[in-house]
């Protein structure tokens, strides 16, 4: 019959430690994952915050820039009244009363680089500059009217000014049409880019930002910090970061094409005009304090895990101990007989593939007269000192275990009867060979120990272990009844 106790404590072993590892990993990744999603939440708030502060940002500017430019082209508008009137009061002082309005104007506007009036032929009729105008007449705030009948505002790109040594402007032109549609005059405001559109103050009291004003086509206007650096740049592929729609606005993450920074961008357009407003932060600066809070928790995750892990290893050691102790005989450190058992059938399974399993049932002789004459104590050391004797004797691939009271079993992987009988008489003598166990009163124990051995091989395809067992038993059975102190073998199955 098989041993089902010895089968079962293998099987809740295995249920312990696994039920252990299950929790420690999964209470490591549970609590990894909640982690994880708490970062990852909080990237996206943070991510969201940032885009919301920027769409603001944004928002406010480009509704200023916008009335900048209305501002302009009401400017322009009036100049056009103003100087209708002035042709119809006096038409040969044109340009007198004209000019000072002009003069004043732009005096008091640090933008203002130049106010012009050009006639149709493309000729500058009057303009606030005090030497020889220039011509103008290839200009494109002046041909885009002259050429195209349906324009009436014009927003020019940045350039430099061949006027005023170089320096970059941008113009706004309007045209003035008669009946027949025809260009009469052209009023345009020459906008100096170095003090147009200043939000540097803003951009220096927000770290890590930048702001830009960007025609449609990707020419920069203005783009803070830096602002000289990149007037008249032109951004490539600029279609990629704008809204569809005047007035809209969109969030992207993108390299900076100017300064090849990654960057959190919110465009907006403007609306009646081809420009678009470009509030920026670097990422590296949104996601700071991100990156410090998810370096803590994954610092804390690794302390966590490290101490679930730390829990999980003692808690498996304490098992692994608890099953080895209810494992080993306590009074001979040897394995009982539940855990031998489990060996043993351990053995029989591989003996399918090898030569044979060898079994010895071992028996000391006499052992309840010595028990009935000196005492459990003696008894009991008597059983240790076999033990010790029997495990010392033995190889390192033998099983040695209590199997009851006085007898022992010891597994011999791979024997036959010939090794059985070899051993078994090593063992034999080297049993009768103890040297005297003392009493408590430290006199010599006055009987010599001896053993009793019956073996049996348990081989593939002959019968099964406990089978084997009881041919172990059976032999040492006889060896008892031959007079004790001898090592009998169980013959070869099908041997005379």
């Amino acid at each position: 019959m098989h041993d089902r106790h010895a089968h079962d404590g293998q099987s809740s072993l295995s249920r312990r430690l696994g039920v252990i590892r299950f929790w420690v990993a999964a209470f490591m990744a549970l609590l990894g994952a909640a982690l994880a999603t708490y970062s990852y939440l909080d990237h996206r708030q943070v991510a969201t915050n940032a885009g919301e502060r920027l769409a603001v940002l944004a928002n406010v500017m480009a509704s200023n820039i916008q009335s900048q430019l209305s501002m302009i082209d009401r400017q322009l508008t009036a100049l056009r009244q103003l100087n209708g009137i002035q042709r119809q009061r006096d038409p040969a002082a044109e340009g007198l009363a004209v000019r000072d309005v002009m003069l004043q104007w732009c005096n008091s506007d640090a933008a203002c680089m130049d106010l012009l009036i050009v006639d149709h032929h493309g000729v500058i009729a009057e303009w606030t500059g005090g030497d020889d105008p220039p011509l103008v007449a290839d200009r494109e705030y002046v041909t885009e009217h002259l050429q195209n009948p349906d324009s009436h505002v014009y927003l020019g790109i940045p350039q430099r000014s061949r006027a005023r040594n170089g320096r970059w402007f941008f113009a706004m032109s309007v045209a003035e049409r008669d009946a027949d549609g025809k260009v009469v005059r052209v009023y345009v405001s020459i906008r100096d880019l170095l003090h147009s559109f200043d939000y540097a103050d803003i951009v220096n009291r927000t770290p890590a930002s930048s702001f830009a004003v960007v025609s449609n086509a990707g020419e920069v206007y203005v783009r803070e910090p830096d602002r000289e650096r990149y007037m008249g740049r032109v951004i490539p592929r600029v279609a990629a970061v704008l809204p569809a729609q005047e007035g809209e606005a969109r969030t992207v993450r993108i390299h900076s094409r100017l300064d090849d920074r990654e960057r959190l961008i919110v465009t907006q357009r403007l609306e009646r005009y081809p420009l678009y407003v470009a509030a920026t932060r670097e990422i590296d600066h949104v996601m700071a304090n991100w990156r410090h809070r998810s370096t803590v928790l994954a610092l804390l995750w690794l302390l966590l895990a490290g101490i679930a892990a730390y829990v999980g290893t003692r808690l498996t050691e304490d098992v692994r101990l608890q099953d080895y102790l209810a494992s080993i005989d306590g009074l001979t450190g040897i394995l009982n007989r539940r855990a031998l058992m489990t060996e043993a059938r351990r053995q029989e399974e591989r003996r399918r593939d090898a030569e044979g399993l060898g079994l010895m049932m071992i028996d000391v002789d006499h052992f309840k007269r010595i028990n009935d004459r000196h005492g459990h104590i003696v008894g009991d050391r008597v059983l240790r000192q076999v033990a010790t004797t029997l495990r010392m004797s033995g190889r390192g691939s033998d099983v040695l275990g209590r199997y009851g009271g006085e007898e022992f079993l010891l597994l011999l992987p791979g024997a036959d009867e010939q090794r059985l009988a070899t051993v078994g008489e090593k063992l034999r003598a080297a049993v009768e060979a103890i040297p005297a166990i003392e009493f408590p009163d430290r006199t010599g124990f006055p009987e010599t120990l001896t053993i009793s051995i019956g073996a049996a091989v348990l081989r593939p395809g002959q019968g099964n272990l406990d089978t084997a067992i009881a041919q172990a038993d059976q032999a040492l059975y006889q060896a008892k009844n031959a007079g004790r102190n001898r090592v009998v073998v169980a013959p070869a199955s099908g041997a005379s």
